[in-house]
């Protein structure tokens, strides 16, 4: 089960090269935003990446969730705060978001947290 989010991580990324194909203006331009936007700041990288995995399952957006999950584990978010984000987005998105947090919680099983 936990390989749909490979599945998904690994789609994402191979059409996000391809429309860098396309469109590469467009595509620098929105690495550079995200890069820029989860340095450390008032707000830690990590903290940042939390906000985005409950924007994410709010927005109900597949491959936001799995990445932004990714992300967080690698900056060294702990199961617990994951799983809390996903709480904030299903406060504010009620039984929908509740279901698309299943995305977030494979891929703390596909790539574990302490």
């Amino acid at each position: 089960m936990a390989e749909q989010v490979e599945e998904i991580l690994k789609e994402f990324e191979t059409y996000f090269v391809r429309m860098r194909k396309e469109i590469p203006e467009t595509v620098d331009s929105f690495r550079n935003l995200l890069s820029s936007v989860h340095k450390d700041g008032a707000l830690s990288g990590k903290f940042k990446e939390l906000i985005c995995i409950a924007i994410s399952v709010y927005a109900h957006c597949e491959a936001c969730m799995v990445y932004h999950t990714k992300q967080a584990i690698e900056a060294g978010a702990t199961k617990a705060e994951i799983t809390e984000a996903c709480g904030v987005a299903v406060v504010m998105g009620g039984g929908p978001a509740a279901a698309q947090a299943r995305l977030v919680m494979k891929s703390i099983e596909k790539w574990g947290t302490k």
